[in-house]
């Protein structure tokens, strides 16, 4: 009886995190370069994460290439759950879509350097990209933005002008003494 239970949870959760996905991106259209994270359950060994190539085509075992490219995440579970037929009775598919990730590309202007970073959310993309960027960030986007502020002269020397100034006037006034 537990071990049923169990096995109920665990599936009512796997179908949870796949409906989630799939309201996610219910309507995007996948792509080359997409990445996808095939699962068929109590079946380990056919697991696979795969990147879509630039043909469309992905490589699982057993059914070999297929076309992965302008299908939607139902379209490929479907897909997927009709070439596994094939091999293995009642096959349950489950395909995750990977995230692509974000660049930042910090330009530092007071050293002028240019540097790239990943960011594999959207939170960690804003972090990158600083409390000042008001833009929209989506996956997949590559932003740039600017990273310290121009040198100023002021800026940068206002002590020592302020500590030579009392300098100068202490000298002054020492020698009119």
């Amino acid at each position: 009886m537990k071990k049923s239970i169990c096995i109920l949870l665990i599936m009512s959760f796997l179908l949870g995190l796949n409906l989630s996905s799939i309201g996610f991106a219910a309507d995007y259209t996948l792509a080359p370069d997409d990445i996808l994270e095939v699962k068929i359950i109590n079946r380990k060994d056919l697991n696979t994460k795969q990147t879509i190539a630039p043909d469309g085509s992905i490589s699982l075992p057993l059914i070999g290439r297929t076309i992965a490219g302008g299908k939607t995440l139902d379209e490929l579970n479907s897909s997927l759950v009709t070439e596994f037929k094939k091999y293995i009775q009642n096959p349950q598919v489950v395909v995750f879509l990977d995230p692509r990730p974000i660049y930042i590309v910090q330009h530092d202007v007071r050293k002028n350097t240019w540097d790239v970073k990943e960011a594999s959310s959207i939170e960690e993309a804003r972090a990158l990209a600083g409390k000042d960027y008001t833009g929209t960030i989506a996956y997949g986007e590559t932003i740039t933005v600017e990273v310290n502020k121009k040198p100023d002269w002021w800026e940068d020397n206002w002590y020592k002008v302020l500590t030579g100034v009392a300098v100068v006037a202490g000298v002054y006034a020492t020698l009119n003494r």
